[in-house]
């Protein structure tokens, strides 16, 4: 799968942002099911619709998704950061 180009961002960003492809690093801070809700680099936080193939193996994981109209993002795709980021 071919990714376009994304800028990364934090919560705050998100506004400006709806209905682009982002990417965004944060800690899980609760996973239930199909969502997570994730710590942003400025302590917001923000809720993951995870893609049906998600398996967060760390506490740090980028997301590359699209921005929702509620701020929360619809994952893409994921990558481990690891638990020391």
């Amino acid at each position: 799968m071919s990714l376009p180009l994304t800028p990364r961002v934090n919560s705050a960003m998100l506004s400006g942002k709806v209905g682009q492809t982002v990417r965004f690093v944060g800690k899980i801070i609760e996973q239930n099911g199909s969502r997570a809700l994730m710590t942003a680099s400025d302590q917001g936080q923000v809720e993951i619709h995870m893609d049906q193939n998600a398996q967060y193996g760390t506490q740090y994981i980028e997301i590359i998704g699209i921005v929702n109209n509620d701020h929360s993002i619809s994952e893409m795709t994921s990558t481990n950061f690891g638990n020391n980021f």
